[in-house]
């Protein structure tokens, strides 16, 4: 991300801070959170991310392409090993989606407490309950890593995370950028 226009993804993702989480969902691997009393921020990741407590990784994007513990019991009752388990199974069994279902029911608490964002588009958000969401773009080109947008407060106007840049994109509207 270009240096002037760090501030200005700031100051939209400041919007955040004394937000709840509403929503919790997915789209394959891409993690889509809603925040607000109607879940009227909203967040994509589509990068790396993580959300952990201190002690525990509760999930990330690579579970997506890990069979959930149910499906993992479930070989096991019928004698395989993990050496054995089926290389593809229904994507919707997969860890990934099993973690978010579990974190839409342990929703209360989860109140943004500071949200922080680097020049890398490091995106680090803090929930009073101890759990944080880590989004790290790890792409060096212009692969789209994360979007941020509320309809209500910039109208049509979502601001993407690329991995060397930030555009503002809207429905039927050319690009555009923070002004330098």
């Amino acid at each position: 991300m270009k240096k002037y226009e760090l501030p200005h993804v700031r100051e939209r993702l400041s919007g955040l801070i004394g937000q709840c989480l509403h929503d919790a969902g997915y789209a394959a691997d891409m993690l889509t959170l809603g925040f607000g009393q109607e879940g009227e921020y909203r967040l994509h990741i589509e990068s790396s991310y993580r959300m952990a407590t201190e002690e525990t990784i509760l999930f990330d994007r690579i579970d997506y392409f890990r069979p959930s513990k149910e499906l993992c019991i479930k070989w096991r009752a019928e004698g395989l090993d993990e050496d054995d388990f089926p290389q593809e199974w229904p994507d919707t069994d997969c860890r990934l989606f099993e973690a978010v279902k579990a974190l839409r029911t342990q929703l209360d608490g989860m109140t943004v407490e500071t949200v922080e964002v680097n020049q890398l588009g490091d995106l680090r958000i803090a929930f009073a309950n101890g759990v944080t969401l880590l989004a790290l773009p790890m792409r060096s080109d212009d692969d789209e890593c994360w979007r941020f947008w509320n309809d209500e407060v910039w109208p049509d106007q979502h601001m993407v995370v690329y991995g060397d840049h930030v555009e503002l994109h809207g429905p039927g509207k050319e690009e555009s950028h923070f002004p330098e």
